[in-house]
């Protein structure tokens, strides 16, 4: 199933602000997530598989892509591997990315940094200040957002992306459409902080600085969704007690140059003593606090930008999370699309067991991916070979190669399950879409 492809405009606020518009049209969306893409393409050898990942997501329908445009200090394809030094080969990847993406019809939401150490981000960031100053290295990401070094070096990166111009299509970052907006961070937090007042500070200041650089895009700040002091009566809903993260949802998203609201969803790795059972309820009342608090405080619109589930039980999963937020959406409450975790090329391993494939992977990482199941669901192999009375090596490796065997099935059949919901979802956004462009043209 291909979806007519989004139009070429940049995406907006509706006058009331409670969703997103494209060309004067409502805007709702499926999405997915594949961080990976600027670094794959910026290697000539492995722009198939950001082509694969690009065409696949437009012919199951997706109109929108959530994935990193930083890469930061001794990783492999670093776009900034010194401060303000940037790889004109991995720029050149990212231009890839986004001048295939505007060909497929597809739009781009661009994380600025991380809170997490992969691809560097703010633990990077403050070991260069540390440098620069002189001082013992901590890897402390929480330090970022008062570090003035680390902030002269985060601006100059704003700077230079937002004025990047592609080197495929000649045209401007600042003034792209396929770009659909920047997140200042993935997932940021400021743990120790109970007041909040370190991140609300940074978010208010670099969302401003960044809105001056480029008024065309919309801005959000990337974060999971925790619920702070702002909305008391909604901290229960915390998946558990958050309020050392420095983080408050409503507050955080108040501040004017931010246009939309996000949230992630994690019930695996947040709620890791209940039933499955238990998550799904979980789940339902994390997305159906923050559509009210958008709805009836924030006015702005709530993006679920981030969720995943194990691989038992997926299709179900995504089923309730795609229905909640469709019927959030027919019922005109502020809420515009969901970004599923995560999609990938089939030359890609599903290194966190999350990853949804659209067409099958290659019998190489077919293998490697069940392995990883084994390893993460298994006891160590000396310990199983203990308990059995130590088996002989030939009895493990036929034991071993009886689950990857049976893992491989297993997956091949969940996946297509949860690939048929997706592009059920999708239909029935893009239907939201048609139906709403016919409401404005009566």
């Amino acid at each position: 199933m291909e979806c007519p492809a989004p139009a070429g405009g940049f995406v907006q606020l509706s006058p009331d602000r409670r969703r997103f518009e494209l060309d004067g049209s409502p805007f709702f969306f499926t999405g997915c997530n594949s961080y990976y893409l600027m670094t794959r393409a910026a290697d000539p050898g492995l722009q198939q598989q950001v082509l694969e990942v690009l065409d696949d997501a437009k012919a199951a329908g997706l109109t929108v892509i959530r994935t990193w445009a930083f890469n930061d200090g001794p990783e492999w394809n670093a776009l900034q591997p010194a401060p303000g030094q940037f790889e004109e080969r991995v720029f050149v990847g990212l231009d890839f990315v986004l001048a295939e993406a505007a060909r497929r019809g597809l739009k781009v939401l661009l994380a600025l940094t991380n809170y997490w150490t992969p691809f560097g981000g703010m633990t990077q960031y403050v070991k260069w200040s540390c440098e620069r100053r002189g001082v013992p290295i901590t890897d402390k990401a929480q330090a970022f957002y008062a570090d003035r070094h680390c902030q002269d070096i985060f601006k100059n990166f704003l700077v230079t992306i937002t004025s990047r111009t592609n080197t495929f299509t000649g045209v401007p970052y600042r003034d792209d459409p396929t770009i659909l907006g920047w997140s200042l961070a993935n997932e940021p937090r400021c743990e120790g902080d109970y007041s909040g007042s370190s991140l609300q500070d940074w978010i208010d200041s670099t969302a401003e600085f960044l809105k001056s650089l480029d008024s065309n895009h919309l801005i959000t700040v990337g974060s999971e969704g925790f619920l702070g002091s702002s909305t008391p009566d909604l901290l229960p809903d915390n998946p558990y007690d958050t309020m050392n993260q420095g983080c408050d949802f409503l507050r955080n998203h108040q501040s004017p140059s931010i246009d939309f609201a996000t949230i992630h969803l994690w019930p695996d790795s947040w709620l890791t003593n209940v039933d499955d059972e238990r998550r799904v309820q979980f789940a339902r009342r994390w997305i159906n606090c923050h559509v009210d608090v958008c709805t009836q405080l924030l006015r702005k619109p709530l993006v679920l930008a981030e969720f995943g589930w194990k691989l038992d039980g997926r299709a179900a999963y995504y089923d309730k999370v795609f229905e909640q937020v469709v019927s959030h959406a027919k019922a005109g409450h502020a809420v515009t699309g969901s970004c599923f975790w995560m999609t990938a090329s089939s030359a890609y391993p599903d290194y966190d067991g999350m990853t949804v494939y659209f067409r099958p992977p290659t019998p190489e990482v077919e293998s490697q991916n069940a392995e990883l199941m084994v390893k993460n669901a298994q006891p160590d192999q000396q310990q199983c070979a203990a308990d059995s009375l130590q088996p002989s090596l030939g009895d493990l490796q036929s034991k071993l190669q009886g689950q990857i065997s049976s893992l491989q099935d297993h997956a091949r059949h969940n996946n297509k399950s949860v690939v048929e919901v997706i592009r059920h979802n999708a239909k029935t956004m893009h239907e939201l879409n048609k139906q709403g462009k016919e409401c404005k043209v009566m």
